[in-house]
């Protein structure tokens, strides 16, 4: 079952950068689809492009992207923050902020499983 991913970042800059590192990644290319969207937040309502959207086929897994984004973000200086937010079918919603590659991998592989059940 795929699993809609929202890939918030703190400027376009920064949205724009992991979308050509994330374009350039097989996994993403070949088992996600990749797309850009704008904030749904009412006080950045028609700002520039912040957000991306990730959805993950059965191919890539939680680790691949972990991986990929934790690699962008070591990739520069200092490192932006990323912020992942996924919402269930039943409305709830669900936000990883994760610093380091381990942390990041261990919140996506939970909401992958949940997602599954």
């Amino acid at each position: 079952m795929p699993v809609e991913l929202r890939l918030q970042c703190a400027s376009s800059e920064d949205a724009e950068s992991l979308h050509r590192w994330l374009r350039g990644e097989q996994a993403v290319r070949v088992d996600g689809h990749l797309s850009r969207a704008r904030s749904t937040d009412p006080e950045t309502m028609g700002t520039l492009l912040d957000v991306l959207t990730l959805v993950i086929g059965s191919g890539l897994s939680a680790g691949q992207l972990a991986l990929a984004v934790a690699s962008w973000r070591d990739s520069r200086k200092p490192s932006p923050k990323v912020t992942i937010v996924h919402t269930a079918a039943d409305g709830s919603t669900t936000l990883i902020e994760a610093e380091d590659h381990r942390t990041l991998t261990a919140a996506l592989q939970q909401l992958e499983e949940r997602e599954q059940q």
